[in-house]
C-alpha cells in the first residue's frame, strides 16, 4: 500500500441559509451595542445578551480535504463573525459520522470521507457551509478474498486480483502513456450501476503483451489507485478489487465516475483507457428468479459433453449482493426434478414452474414458506407461462406462442387450486400470449396472439379489477416487422418494456438456435431487440442503449450484430435510486470471458465445462421520467454471481418475501404492512407511516410521499432523478 497524505484547501462558490447570512439575534463578544453594516440597530437585554440585525459568517467556506487512507486525518479551522466582528457559536457537523468539529471549531475529518454541512449557531442566528473529505485510497496488488465458486473469480470470471508492481514497473506506469489502439470491451461507457453488486471484471483487447495495469476510480468525495501485476498472459482483463468497489459506491453514490487504465508493457505506458459511469443513489430491490440449463446445482439430465455427462434444470435465485446463486425449484435426479419455465409473483410469495419430463404438469411454490412444492391441476400445459398477479393468487393464462403452453382461450385460475374464477369483459376467444400484470395488479400486458383480428404480433392490454373483472381491450403497438412479446410494465404503471423478435427460429418467443445439434444452422437463431412503448400516447422507441447499438463490441462465431441479441425482459416491480431497473436474457459476447457462438448453449451438443456459452442475465437502468418516443435506457451490466459455466435466461425480478409487523427492517419494500419506521432502537416494520411515505414506502399517490418530487410507482414511493 503506498500512501501520501494530500491536504488540499479549496474555496468555492459559497453556501449559506440566507443570501447574506443569518441576519436574526446573537450575543456580541463584549456583551456590548453593534454598529451594524447595513444601518441596523442593536439592543441590549437584561441578560447582557445582545439582539442584532447584522451577519453571522462562517470561515472559510466550501471546503475541500483529502484523506489518504492509512495517514493521519486532515483537519481544518473554522471561525465565526458576527457583524465583522470575532465570535465564539456554537459548532455542529451533520452527518456526524463525516468528522468531528470542537468548540474552537477545529474540524477534524473521521476515516470514512464525505459530504457534510459545517453550521454555526449564535444566540438565534445560523450559517453554514459544506465540507466535503475526498478519501483517497491506494493500493499496490492485492489479494483473492473470493474465491472462483459457480460464477467464477468473484462472481464474475477472470483470475482475480493480480499480485503487487515492482518499483521499475510502478515508474513506468506514473510516465505519461502513449494510445496503442487497445479498447475497452467491458463495462461499456455510461454505465449506470445501483450499489451493492459484486465488483466488475474490466476487460479490454491488448494490443501488447501488457506486464501489469494503473486503475484509478475518481468522483468528487473518492479517488483511488490500483497498480497489479497481470495475471495471466495475455493480460487482458483485472477486476476492481471488491473493497475499492464498495468503497466508490459508498462515497459516489448519485455521481459521475471517471475510469481510467494504463497499462505497461516492456519499459513503456501504453492508453489510456477511459470511460465514465454513474453510481446510483441506491440498491437493486428485492430477489432474480431465473432459469438456468446446465446448472450444476441441481443434475437431472444426462448426455452433457465434456468430463461431466450430468447437468441439470433448475430455477435459481440471486439477490443484488449475492456471491454466488442459490436453488430454488429443482433437484437431482431424473428429468421429473427439472424446474425451469417459471413465473413469479411481484411481491415475491409465489412461483409457479412447469416439470421437465411434462411440461404439461405444473408446480407452485410458496417462497415464503420455505419453497414448499404444491402440484397443480389439471396437468394439462394451461398454467404455462402464465401471469401470476402482484399477489401470487391469481394466474392469468398463456396461450402459445410459448412451446408446451395451453391452445385454450386465456383464463384466470385460482393459485394453487388450478380453478377457474370465470373471469368477465374479456374479449371472445382471446389469447394472450406471454401475458404480464403491472406492480400494481390493475393492467396486464400480453401479446395478442388469438381471437377475432389477432395478429400474434400487436401488444394489447386489458385493466384488471380484482377478483375476476377485466375491461379496455387496447391494442398499444403493432411492430411493422415481427412480433412483440414478453411485455412487463414499469414500475410507474405508464409504459411497457418488450421484446421485439425480428428474427424466429420457427418457435416464437424461444431464443435457442434453428437447430440444437453441431452444424452451420446453429449459427442462425432467434434475433431480438427491446423496445418500450408509453402508454398514453402509444409512441414506442427501441431501447437502443441497452441493446448496445452502435457501441457493442463485435467478434467472430457470429457476434457480428450482437445488439439484436437480447430477449426477455422483467421489470423489478422496485424502482430504486431514481431508476427503474430491468433484467433480461442476452446472448452477446462478455467482453472476452465468453465469446463462443451465441447460440451454443445446450450442453448437450456443445462442451461449455471450459468454454462459457454467451446465454447470460444481463442488467440495466431505465429513467423514469422519460418522454413518450425517446430512449430511457443506459447501458447494460453483467449481473455477477450467476453460473458462469451454465445458459442462464428468463429472469423475474420480484420483492423480497415480506417480513412482519415489529420485525426489523432497512426500508418498506421488506415490509409486508409497507413502512419501515424508526423503532426504539432500530427501523422496524409497521402496518402505518411515522408521517409520511419515505422512499420504498407504500403509497397510494404521490402525495402520500414525504419527497414532494417523488412518484408513486407500483405502490412504493420512488425518487426522480
Amino acid at each position: 500500500m503506498r500512501a501520501l497524505l494530500s491536504l488540499t484547501l479549496i474555496t468555492l462558490s459559497s453556501c449559506t441559509c440566507a443570501p447574506n447570512g443569518a441576519t436574526i439575534g446573537g450575543r456580541l463578544p463584549d456583551g456590548g451595542l453593534a454598529s451594524n453594516a447595513d444601518g441596523g440597530t442593536s439592543t441590549t437585554t437584561p441578560d447582557g445578551s445582545v439582539n442584532f440585525t447584522g451577519t453571522l459568517r462562517i470561515t472559510p467556506r466550501d471546503q475541500i480535504l483529502s484523506l489518504t487512507t492509512g495517514q493521519p486525518p486532515p483537519t481544518t479551522q473554522f471561525t465565526a463573525t458576527a457583524d465583522n466582528q470575532p465570535v465564539t457559536p456554537q459548532w455542529s457537523v451533520i452527518p456526524a459520522a463525516i468528522g468531528t468539529i470542537d468548540a474552537t471549531g477545529l474540524f477534524t475529518a473521521s476515516p470514512l470521507g464525505g459530504t457534510a454541512t459545517i453550521t454555526a449557531s449564535y444566540g438565534a442566528a445560523t450559517d453554514s457551509t459544506s465540507l466535503t473529505v475526498k478519501l483517497r485510497t491506494e493500493q499496490n496488488g492485492g489479494t483473492n478474498t473470493m474465491d472462483a465458486g459457480a460464477g467464477g473469480f468473484g462472481g464474475v470470471g477472470g483470475e482475480g486480483v493480480g499480485g503487487p508492481v515492482d518499483p521499475t514497473t510502478l515508474a513506468v506506469l506514473a510516465t505519461t502513456p502513449t494510445s496503442d489502439g487497445a479498447t475497452f470491451l467491458y463495462p461499456y461507457d455510461a454505465t449506470v450501476w445501483p450499489k451493492g453488486l459484486l465488483a466488475p471484471l474490466l476487460q479490454w483487447t491488448a494490443a501488447h503483451p501488457y506486464d501489469a495495469v494503473r486503475l484509478t476510480l475518481e468522483c468528487p468525495t473518492f479517488s483511488y489507485e490500483g497498480t497489479f501485476a497481470k495475471t495471466a498472459t495475455p493480460f487482458v482483463h483485472h477486476p476492481i478489487p471488491q473493497a475499492a468497489w464498495e468503497q466508490l459506491n459508498e462515497h459516489c453514490a448519485g455521481s459521475t465516475v471517471t475510469v481510467q487504465l494504463v497499462f505497461a508493457s516492456g519499459g513503456q505506458a501504453f492508453g489510456p483507457l477511459t470511460e465514465t459511469w454513474r453510481i446510483a443513489n441506491g440498491s437493486l430491490k428485492g430477489v432474480v428468479y431465473y432459469n438456468s440449463y446446465g446448472t450444476r446445482l441441481a443434475k437431472n439430465y444426462s448426455g452433457a459433453l465434456g468430463p461431466d455427462p450430468r447437468f441439470g434444470g433448475a430455477t435459481l435465485s440471486i439477490r443484488g449482493g449475492s456471491t454466488d446463486p442459490s436453488l430454488v425449484a429443482g433437484g437431482n435426479g431424473s428429468e421429473a426434478n427439472c424446474r425451469v419455465c417459471h413465473t413469479v409473483s411481484a411481491d415475491g410469495s409465489t412461483l409457479v414452474t412447469q416439470h421437465g419430463d411434462n411440461n404439461s404438469a405444473t408446480s407452485q411454490y410458496a417462497l415464503r414458506s420455505g419453497n414448499t412444492e404444491t402440484p397443480m391441476q389439471p396437468a394439462d400445459g394451461r398454467f404455462a407461462w402464465g401471469a401470476l398477479s402482484p399477489d401470487g393468487r391469481f394466474l392469468f393464462s398463456n396461450v402459445a406462442p410459448i412451446q408446451g403452453s395451453s391452445s385454450a382461450p386465456s383464463a384466470l385460475f385460482q393459485v394453487p387450486a388450478g380453478t377457474d374464477v370465470g373471469a368477465t369483459g374479456l374479449p371472445p376467444g382471446l389469447g394472450a400470449g406471454t401475458p404480464s400484470f403491472s406492480a400494481d395488479g390493475k393492467q396486464l400486458a400480453f401479446n395478442w396472439y388469438a381471437g377475432a383480428q389477432a395478429d400474434q404480433r400487436t401488444l394489447a392490454t386489458l385493466r384488471f379489477t380484482p377478483p375476476s373483472t377485466f375491461s379496455d381491450f387496447t391494442p398499444i403497438h403493432t411492430p411493422t416487422t415481427g412480433a412483440a412479446l414478453f411485455p412487463s410494465f414499469l414500475p410507474t404503471g405508464t409504459g411497457v418494456v418488450f421484446e421485439l423478435e425480428t428474427v424466429s427460429n420457427g418457435r416464437i418467443g424461444e431464443t435457442r438456435s434453428t437447430c440444437d445439434g453441431s452444424g452451420p444452422c446453429s449459427d442462425i437463431g432467434t434475433r431480438a431487440e427491446l423496445w418500450w412503448v408509453d402508454l398514453a400516447t402509444k409512441q414506442a422507441h427501441p431501447l437502443e442503449k441497452l441493446n448496445g447499438k452502435g457501441y457493442v463490441p463485435t467478434g467472430p462465431n457470429a457476434h457480428g450484430d450482437d445488439a439484436t441479441l437480447n430477449y426477455e425482459p422483467t421489470v423489478g416491480p422496485i424502482a430504486s435510486g431514481g431508476y427503474a431497473w430491468v433484467i433480461f436474457t442476452s446472448r452477446r459476447l462478455y467482453g472476452n470471458v465468453a465469446t463462443i457462438n451465441p447460440f451454443w448453449s445446450d450442453p448437450r451438443f456443445h462442451d461449455i465445462s471450459a468454454t462459457p456459452t454467451t446465454k447470460k442475465l444481463w442488467v440495466a437502468a431505465i429513467d423514469l421520467n422519460a418522454a413518450p418516443g425517446t430512449d430511457p435506457s443506459h447501458p447494460a451490466f453483467y449481473l455477477p454471481a450467476q453460473e458462469l459455466m451454465a445458459g442462464n435466461s428468463r429472469g423475474f425480478w420480484s420483492a423480497d418475501p415480506c417480513l412482519g409487523d415489529g420485525d426489523r427492517c432497512g426500508s418498506g419494500d421488506q415490509c409486508c404492512g409497507g413502512y419501515c419506521i424508526d423503532g426504539p432502537n432500530d427501523k422496524v416494520c409497521s402496518p402505518t407511516p411515522a408521517m409520511c411515505a419515505k422512499e420504498f414506502d407504500r403509497c397510494t399517490t404521490a402525495a402520500d410521499c414525504c419527497d414532494p418530487a417523488a412518484v408513486c410507482a407500483g405502490n412504493r414511493c420512488a425518487t426522480i432523478n
